[in-house]
């Protein structure tokens, strides 16, 4: 994408990448009558949806695609009696209406126009991509008067995994986004790990992660570890940070602190 991304709330765009992307308040068309100079404009759509043009007055646009609106603006010339065979062609200028935002852990956060269609995973692509601190999931935020899906909640929240698992429903990437969505990358959630290991430090989450895992990818125990003295420090809600004794096939969660102790003997 040429234009600059960030917060913007206006982004030009070439008029071969939204040829036929819909049309909502605000934004700006250029609407080209061939042989017809005079009857030709560029005017923005003002906020219910009007278009006003020349001879014609205000048409209703909202929600229509540009070829849809060239088809209606020719009907009405052709109605009117101003040309019996007008060629119209219709480019968005400034798309303003169909925008959606993507934040958190991608290169380029801030508000993207949606040409024609985007999916999520073309989103991500077209923010720059996952910073090297990005979770493997992602979560979709959604006003609840979209009827495409169908939840309980005031909004719908879709968490979307990336990574290739059992677990793994790739569906809602290939899911239409709509104007006004949000795209959220979450952080990666980490785990620590400390005491007798080789190599003691902080490390991504992985899907049912156990203390066994958590010390092969501490490098395994020292000489010096007992495996009878595993402590999982956790931070409890409203309890403040618990100690926790643990075997090797206890789980460990985002932000659990796992220390293995050395033997006594």
């Amino acid at each position: 994408m040429s234009a600059p991304p960030g917060t913007l709330s206006t982004l030009a765009l070439p008029s071969s990448t939204v040829t036929n992307t819909r049309v909502g308040s605000g934004d700006v068309l250029r609407v080209t009558v061939f042989g017809q100079p005079d009857l030709s404009a560029e005017v923005g759509v003002n906020d219910k949806g009007i278009l006003t043009l020349p001879l014609i007055g205000g048409i209703d646009v909202s929600g229509l695609t540009t070829s849809e609106i060239s088809a209606k603006v020719a009907d009405s010339l052709r109605k009117g009696q101003y040309l019996k065979n007008p060629e119209v062609s219709v480019e968005v200028v400034q798309l303003r209406s169909q925008m959606v935002s993507v934040l958190g852990e991608v290169s380029r956060p801030g508000r993207y126009p949606i040409p024609g269609h985007m999916s999520v995973l073309e989103l991500l692509a077209t923010a720059g991509g996952l910073t090297a601190q990005a979770d493997q999931t992602v979560t979709l935020l959604r006003r609840k008067n979209d009827k495409s899906l169908v939840t309980s909640e005031s909004d719908v929240r879709i968490p979307i995994l990336l990574g290739e698992t059992s677990a793994t429903e790739r569906t809602p990437l290939d899911v239409e986004l709509n104007a006004g969505d949000v795209v959220y990358v979450n952080k990666k959630k980490l785990f620590y790990i400390h005491g007798e290991v080789n190599r003691p430090g902080s490390y991504p989450m992985e899907q049912d992660m156990n203390v066994m895992r958590a010390i092969s990818l501490g490098g395994g125990m020292t000489q010096r570890a007992s495996q009878r003295r595993i402590y999982i420090n956790r931070e409890m809600p409203e309890k403040g940070v618990q100690e926790i004794k643990a075997k090797l096939t206890d789980p460990v969660l985002p932000g659990d602190v796992v220390y293995v102790n050395e033997s006594l003997f």
